[in-house]
């Protein structure tokens, strides 16, 4: 579900001689002997609700402090699904459409105003219940907030969903009685029973339920901060119903259970998030894969986490400061700017021996994720034409992609899942993930027929301009865009590129305003079925597919995949859905990035997870090593 903002994770701009800021002073003084991550984002934050986040850098904030009933192990590899909020997994019934979840006892949220304040005015707190997951779905399935990420998910599988959805829409937004509802296929059987009942057998559900879309929200969250508002004269007053919001955005309503609470969020600038003295005792893992002891990634097992007491987050939307904190010693990691690549990497793709000396570490890793330029299958031109679309893949000179403007950190993709994942070798490559001009050239005199007999150019026109969305107005997107025209131009394509923020892009292409647009796709749970889902033609309003892909019988094979177990029969049908992607070309494939993050000596425990957030919680920072490296 995660979108990806694509240039800014490889961090990719030119480094620039841009003025050096020192972290601010007054914010970090009144943690003085308190233990202090350093890190930088570089992509607006979209959302701090759990029903409405469907981006990296949301969920990247908001796993340290919503949970889900599970969670990923988070050293064990291949990946392993354990109870997080739940107390154990799912008992799943014989026809395997009910789950009964037993959820666990004692779990706290932060101490928050909403729940009251006792005599000496202190904030108090409350369990968790099974009726708050109830409320997280149907604030998932309200249809006065757009959760489609998440929506697409439940909506046909979940008994109820689409009802519960339809009945909501005749309620006013500020009217909450809704949440008062039945849902169907989702009830507190008791205090710490929940039960969830599909209408069809749903495979990932275990996976879906790991995803901190589903998070509990207690009632008194929604009174408190959404039907009221602050008192000019002190106190709470009522919000009137047609100026109320269904969403979460007040950063002091970001109430959850996780190790970390929110004490200030600015929009486009610093985060400081703060140990949550009510979270539960969790332990380090004591057990992993069999390198993990060597590598130092079992020192910690059996202690209590988290280790950390302050997550400082700076937003930082260009890599010259972002490298400038880190070098001297302001940031525990960083990614590394194409500019510095060659100062900073070997040509065996080491680190060189000056950062090594100095205790720097590189970190060199992959996750199931996959870029590319979607097309909208439904605009005027390149929905009419296929031919277009494939010469438009096959003009694109994919590798010099990835060496110019990524350094050569990632592979080529050759189909639409990542090639960790089943089917992928079966399916082979598609037919169009070639660079091959002449091909191309050859394609869009067919394109040219396409277009001509759907009515869109004469005969004898050239195919109109084209243009290109990016996420983003940095330098490494402004590159993107001149390296994407000069690939078009070869086959005669004008191509534009207009610039924009991550949650304008986002809100463009839900609106189907852009003929071509760069996003990639960050596995939620290691599928297939979670990429093939993003070209299902009912997703298409529910907004995972927002390529707007649609045909009947990829759609009639994802219907049937949707309810079948993991087996040699539904691996067949997800290579027979791949090849037809592979064909119809809905995006242009790009990469498969790799990573390369420089960690400061002082960092422990740190092992990516290619899949999980809210990871935080294990790493833990050796102050002494810190001190005598110079760092913060």
């Amino acid at each position: 579900m995660k979108w990806f903002y694509v240039i800014t994770i490889l961090c990719v701009a030119v480094l620039s001689a841009l003025p050096f800021v020192l972290l601010d002073e007054t914010d970090l003084s009144k943690y003085e002997g308190r233990i202090i991550a350093y890190s930088t984002y570089s992509a607006k934050v979209k959302s701090l609700d759990p029903a409405t986040c469907g981006d990296t850098t949301s969920a990247g904030l908001q796993g340290n402090f919503y949970e889900s009933l599970y969670a990923y192990h988070y050293l064990k590899r291949p990946i392993e699904v354990v109870p997080q909020l739940a107390d154990s997994l799912p008992d799943v019934s014989d026809d395997r459409r009910t789950y009964t979840i037993r959820i666990r006892k004692g779990i706290k949220y932060r101490r928050d105003a909403c729940f009251g304040t006792d005599a000496n005015g202190v904030h108090k707190t409350r369990t968790v219940r099974a009726e708050d997951f109830v409320l997280a779905f149907k604030r998932i399935a309200d249809y006065h907030i757009d959760t489609d990420l998440a929506l697409a998910f439940i909506v046909n599988k979940v008994v109820g969903v689409a009802e519960y959805r339809q009945k909501t829409a005749a309620y006013n937004k500020g009217d909450f009685s809704r949440y008062e509802l039945p849902l169907e296929g989702v009830e507190a059987l008791d205090e710490h029973t929940l039960r969830i009942r599909l209408k069809d057998p749903f495979p990932q559900l275990l996976y879906v339920l790991a995803i901190n879309n589903y998070a509990p929200i207690p009632r008194e969250l929604i009174d408190h901060y959404l039907a009221t508002q602050d008192n000019p004269s002190g106190g709470r007053m009522p919000v009137p119903m047609k100026k109320r919001h269904a969403e979460i955005t007040d950063p002091r309503a970001t109430i959850g259970t996780g190790p970390y609470y929110l004490t200030k969020y600015v929009d486009g600038g610093d985060m400081i998030l703060e140990r949550n003295p009510d979270f539960r005792e969790q332990r380090y893992p004591a057990d992993g894969e069999p390198n993990d002891a060597a590598n130092g990634l079992l020192a910690d097992a059996g202690k209590k986490v988290p280790f950390i007491d302050v997550l400082y987050r700076r937003y930082v939307p260009e890599d010259n400061p972002m490298w400038m904190l880190f070098m001297t010693r302001q940031c525990d990691t960083a990614g590394i700017p194409m500019k510095m690549y060659d100062q900073v990497i070997t040509p065996d793709k080491d680190l060189t021996d000056g950062l090594a000396k100095q205790g720097i570490r590189l970190m060199k890793f992959t996750a199931p994720v996959v870029y590319w330029i979607a097309f909208n299958n439904q605009d005027r031109v390149l929905g009419a034409s296929k031919s277009l679309r494939q010469a438009i893949c096959l003009c694109y000179d994919v590798d010099k992609h990835i060496e110019v403007l990524y350094n050569a950190r990632g592979i080529r993709a050759v189909n639409t899942i990542p090639n960790s994942f089943e089917a992928h070798d079966e399916a082979g490559p598609s037919p169009y993930a070639r660079f091959d001009p002449n091909a191309a050239k050859r394609k869009l005199e067919q394109a040219k027929q396409e277009l001509v007999a759907a009515g869109v150019i004469k005969a004898g026109e050239d195919i109109p301009p084209l243009t290109l969305d990016l996420p983003g107005r940095e330098e490494g997107n402004r590159r993107f865009g001149e390296f994407a025209q000069g690939q078009l131009k070869r086959i005669g394509i004008e191509l534009k590129v207009e610039l924009n923020d991550w949650p304008t892009l986002q809100r463009r292409v839900h609106n189907k305003q852009c003929q071509m647009y760069s996003m990639g796709w960050h596995a939620d749970y290691p599928d297939p079925e979670n990429f093939l889902q993003l070209y299902y033609t009912p997703n298409i309003k529910r907004g995972t597919n927002n390529c707007n892909y649609s045909d009947r019988q990829f759609d009639k094979w994802y219907e049937q995949i949707a309810k079948m177990p993991p087996g040699p029969e539904r691996t067949k049908i997800y290579v027979k859905m791949i090849r037809k992607l592979n064909e119809d070309c809905p995006v242009l494939l790009l990469s498969e990035p790799i990573a390369f993050v420089l960690v400061q000596p002082w960092m422990r425990n740190l092992k990516p997870h290619p899949i999980g957030y809210g990871l935080n919680r294990y790493h833990r920072i050796d102050a002494e090593a810190r001190r005598k490296a110079g760092g913060m």
